[in-house]
């Protein structure tokens, strides 16, 4: 039988209350409550906190006892989030009950649920099919109201376009598109000097031809083509496509720190970025909760760092609860993805997050900072002595190992270290840093900051490696969250990723970086998409419907003449409220697509009720390959 029953729910006064209810006929005593948030705990009543460790926490109630058949509350006054309400993902998550053995107490727990409740938004009704159904719309269509029958039956024989058959056969067998029937329309290939990515579709009577340079152009050429085949089922419009992309850079990041995401699941990530014609996967590897890159040097710290769980070295944050859950990437499942993401025009960025949102590392390596310190920090998340410390040989030893170790493991040109939301007084009481400083001249923890970053692009360099950053590295921040930056005296090789707001990609285009647009206001699709309760999803930076992102300009406020320091655009998701891996469909699907959108497209792209219609015809695509989406 069942011991005790577990009821989440937001009262009429935006309090978190949490009734446990004994079921039993025996007195429950000593016993803790545990589990995590996505808000912290400003105030409680009927407990108090007996460990926290970020957002996770174990509760003990005031009330030692639970009598039989009894009931208790507690109550949890949580931060206030910028839309002042909560939603689904605000709840206590991977709630476990420890009795005074610290054995687990058999519980159901409920859904969440509201007192006040915020309606779900009602979107506008389905629109007519669109004229372009292609998303990112090509550059210059010519698309008439004239059409052939095709049966989705082709016949292909260019090696090279075949080559590229072979790697969207699964999508193409799900859509029922036969590349392979002799008896189909012909597809032919012309290779001709176009620019890298650039395409061109001819439809006409009696076969198609695709002309390209490059394997990318031939890649987006037929993704296209599956697009238009898709729509119109049986038949095809004739006419012609030339298409080339806005920005080099069209990204998707991904957190893998704060859940562990299969290979499986990585890869059909990538799938949907191909279908897009996004080029760019940000593979976020380490954070504060966990280390996930096993590397060749310190073969234990994944294995240490990766798990998390009651009795692990990780506690379980982010809803995973008291067993042992996560993992790590091997070497092989590395090579695995990256081969994957080659063959569908997706470079991969590894980042390793430093020198802060390293809890997880410092809990296995003390020793890189320095434990003659007199001070205790605590970062936005509330985690504890989360960087590691400049002034520390330890620190450069273990730097230069790995660095060594993720340049030999990664292909591509490009390794991003983080830099963001280093604590202000992380450094502060280091006997071993202020001496560092006296001796180097340094005159504030900004300077320190940037040494650190031109140290490590030097490290880069010598393994014929690029560094890039996030916005911290070269300014200092545009909110006051706790946290500091640097002076931007770091080298401009740097490729600066601008994510605290859309103001600061220019202040660091005007400071010469290479910057990528990816501000949070925008691109963090862990943002909620309204303030229905029903949503899931924070609101830090704001909350984004589908038709926000598709009306940003990226370049609209830049100065011309910063142009072409803009490297693209970039979406982003961090797991904190992924507690389920089907969350993370409503979550990308279809605001990833329409960031495809402006970063292919032109800044004279379509309306929004042109887009929208399209989109309905990219959504039936991706229901039909296995993706929920959100309504928009």
């Amino acid at each position: 039988m069942t011991s005790l029953s577990i009821t989440p729910k937001f009262n009429t006064k935006n309090l978190l209350e949490i009734l446990i209810k004994n079921n039993s006929d025996q007195i429950i005593s000593s016993f803790k409550v545990c589990f995590s948030l996505v808000y912290s705990i400003q105030s409680l009543q009927g407990a108090r906190i007996d460990k926290q460790t970020g957002r996770y926490y174990e509760l003990r109630t005031d009330e030692p006892h639970l009598s039989a058949n009894g009931s208790l509350i507690i109550t949890l006054a949580l931060q206030i989030p910028r839309i002042g309400t909560y939603n689904m993902s605000c709840g206590p998550e991977g709630i476990f009950v420890l009795d005074k053995n610290n054995k687990i107490i058999q519980s159901t727990i409920d859904n969440l649920t509201f007192e006040t409740e915020i309606s779900q938004t009602v979107y506008p009704t389905k629109k007519e099919n669109a004229s372009m159904p292609i998303v990112p719309e090509p550059n210059v269509y010519k698309l008439k109201n004239d059409f052939i029958n095709c049966n989705n039956s082709f016949y292909i024989i260019d090696k090279k376009l075949l080559e590229i058959i072979s790697v969207l056969e699964r999508t193409s067998q799900n859509l029922e598109i036969d590349f392979r029937s002799k008896h189909g329309m012909q597809i032919n290939y012309r290779d001709t000097k176009l620019e890298p990515e650039e395409y061109i579709i001819e439809i006409l009577q009696d076969q198609i031809i695709i002309t390209a340079f490059d394997y990318s152009g031939r890649l987006y050429a037929l993704i296209s083509l599956i697009h238009l085949i898709f729509c119109y089922h049986n038949k095809l419009p004739l006419g012609l496509i030339q298409d080339k992309p806005q920005f080099y850079w069209r990204g998707m990041h991904l957190d893998c720190a704060r859940q562990f995401h299969s290979v499986t699941k990585i890869k059909r990530l990538l799938d949907y970025m191909a279908l897009f014609k996004l080029n760019r996967f940000h593979w976020h590897l380490t954070d504060n909760e966990a280390w996930r890159l096993d590397l060749k040097s310190f073969p234990s710290l994944a294995k240490q760092t990766s798990f998390r769980g009651y009795l692990e070295i990780i506690p379980p944050f982010y809803g995973t609860g008291y067993h042992r859950s996560g993992g790590y990437y091997s070497s092989t499942d590395v090579k695995e993805i990256i081969k994957y993401a080659k063959k569908l025009n997706i470079e991969i960025m590894p980042e390793i997050d430093l020198p802060a949102h390293s809890w997880a590392l410092t809990q296995v390596m003390p020793n890189l900072y320095d434990r003659e310190s007199n001070t205790t920090f605590q970062d936005v998340g509330n985690y504890q002595n989360n960087t590691i410390n400049p002034s520390l040989e330890a620190t450069w030893n273990f730097l230069e190992s790995v660095l060594k170790d993720v340049a030999e493991l990664f292909s591509y040109s490009l390794i991003h270290i983080g830099v963001d939301e280093r604590p202000k007084n992380a450094w502060h009481g280091s006997p071993k840093l202020i001496d560092f400083m006296k001796k180097n001249k340094y005159k504030s923890y900004e300077e320190v900051q940037d040494y650190f970053v031109n140290r490590i692009i030097q490290i880069l360099k010598s393994f014929n490696k690029r560094t890039a950053a996030w916005n911290e590295a070269a300014l200092p921040p545009h909110n006051d969250i706790g946290s500091a930056g640097g002076t931007g005296n770091i080298d401009k090789n740097c490729l600066v990723f601008s994510w605290e707001h859309t103001l600061v990609a220019e202040k660091a285009l005007k400071k010469g970086f290479e910057t990528v647009m990816c501000p949070g206001q925008l691109c963090y699709f862990d943002m909620a998409y309204n303030n229905s309760t029903y949503e899931r999803g924070i609101c830090w930076a704001a909350t984004i419907e589908t038709s926000d992102i598709h009306a940003w300009q990226p370049l609209k406020n830049i100065d011309p003449k910063y142009h072409s320091l803009v490297a693209g655009a970039q979406g982003q998701l961090w797991s904190e409220t992924l507690t389920q891996d089907h969350y993370i469909d409503l979550m990308i699907n279809p605001r990833l697509a329409t960031l495809a959108e402006v970063a292919w497209s032109s800044s004279n792209r379509r309306n929004w009720s042109n887009f929208r219609s399209a989109l309905f015809q990219s959504m039936k695509l991706t229901t039909k390959l296995g993706w929920n989406y959100h309504d928009f």
